[in-house]
């Protein structure tokens, strides 16, 4: 049996019966939010007999690790096993509550097998550290990945379930994360942690000591010990591609991304000093800027993260194409949007892609309308997702316009899953 990659839900269409479970979209919907996103990107695993264990890794986003991976639970993962695998079978295994680490886990969380019956899954944040376990059996391992991606950020509410403390915490604390996402998914903001930190700490040794300093100094109010971390770093961005990351260059950012996490908690209290860096900052500096202009969400910042989208640096320009569509769509983001389509970068195109598809999720037809043109030229882009985004963001806009300019090219493009070696006609 081949690698079908993203071919493989057109070649086995029942799978889509899973996702369609109500178990399984009440999983879903719960962390993403109403009218979550399946990501073109999917896989099926095999682990042969015999087959050595891997390196824990987090993976990429299809083949680069340049965006800011988020805190918040944007973007998910389902592993669907469809026979039953034991660990002697070699099932994929996660390192418990390591999502937010970028230092290596071992030696600082668990290891825990996803081993079950046929047809159970997991779902689990985009960013943990997993592996392929030792299939000690004469018999191959399947698994099928999945990928979901939230649309828009939680509507704000006035009160919020109280947080409590896991019961099966893992041994690595990160409360001030865990709280903090509570709240977000809960629809607050601010940031209401104890304990104190020092602005040094943001670029610690120990990862979690780090992590916990941004926030711990968001709640003390330092936003100026962070801003001055945020832009501390002036080391160019290196541009190398990898298709995992293996944790072994993350101090690099270490101080940056750890003041960005924690200029999010500020919320609106941080924009201009963040809309200042992400103008006149560092590389590292207007990239992580950029970030979390997204992640606090407001329209004020939508000037600024436009102008970031014709930054020359790649790695800014791609967090502002993701940024600009976790905010409030316009006329003017939408435009902004349409023009990084056409950027030599092929990752800044299918960032600006998916901020269209969340555009078309959240506003009106007709501020959508001017978007159908563009999109179904980016249909034949010579990105997978650029493409598949495009195709999206037209059937969620879903006028006759958008539709007709959508169904020629699924008709071209249609995979018939009868078809094979032995049934050619």
């Amino acid at each position: 049996m081949g690698h079908f990659g993203n071919n493989l839900l057109p070649l086995i269409p029942e799978l889509i019966e899973f996702f369609h479970d109500p178990v399984v979209r009440g999983a879903l919907g719960s962390v993403l939010g109403p009218g979550y996103s399946m990501h073109p990107h999917r896989a099926l695993h095999r682990n042969p007999p015999g087959s050595d264990e891997q390196e824990f890794h987090k993976d990429s986003y299809w083949g680069y690790t340049r965006r800011v991976r988020n805190h918040r639970p944007w973007w998910v993962m389902v592993m669907y096993v469809p026979q039953d695998t034991e660990v002697v079978k070699g099932p994929t295994a996660v390192m418990a509550g390591s999502q937010h680490l970028n230092q290596r886990p071992e030696g600082i969380c668990t290891e825990v097998p996803i081993a079950g019956a046929a047809g159970s899954f997991v779902l689990i944040h985009y960013d943990i550290w997993h592996r392929k376990m030792k299939n000690q059996t004469d018999l191959n391992r399947y698994m099928f990945k999945f990928e979901f991606t939230r649309m828009a950020p939680p509507r704000k509410t006035e009160t919020s379930q109280p947080w409590q403390q896991p019961q099966h915490a893992p041994p690595l604390d990160l409360s001030p994360v865990w709280h903090a996402s509570w709240d977000w998914l809960s629809g607050q903001a601010g940031c209401r942690v104890n304990g104190k930190a020092h602005a040094e700490e943001l670029a610690s040794d120990d990862e979690a000591t780090g992590i916990n300093a941004g926030y711990r100094l968001a709640a003390a109010g330092q936003k100026r010990a962070l801003l001055d971390a945020l832009d501390s770093n002036a080391e160019p961005h290196e541009n190398k591609r990898r298709y995992s990351d293996n944790g072994r260059i993350w101090q690099e950012d270490a101080a940056v991304r750890n003041a960005a996490h924690g200029l999010v908690q500020l919320d609106g209290e941080a924009l201009p000093g963040l809309m200042d860096v992400a103008r006149n900052g560092t590389p590292r500096g207007r990239k992580h800027a950029a970030f979390a202009l997204g992640e606090i969400g407001s329209d004020v910042a939508i000037p600024s993260l436009i102008e970031a989208l014709g930054d020359d640096d790649v790695h800014v320009r791609i967090a502002a194409a993701e940024a600009i569509g976790i905010l409030p769509p316009s006329s003017d983001s939408r435009d902004a949007l349409l023009g990084a389509m056409c950027d030599s970068a092929s990752e800044v195109r299918f960032d600006a892609a998916l901020s269209l598809v969340r555009a078309a999720a959240q506003a009106s037809t007709e501020l959508m309308a001017g978007a159908i043109a563009p999109l179904e030229e980016a249909l034949y882009d010579t990105n997978r997702y650029v493409s598949g985004y495009a195709a999206e963001a037209l059937e969620r806009i879903g006028t006759a316009e958008a539709l007709e300019a959508l169904l020629p090219f699924l008709r071209t493009a249609r995979w018939c899953p009868h078809t094979d070696n032995q049934h050619p006609f």
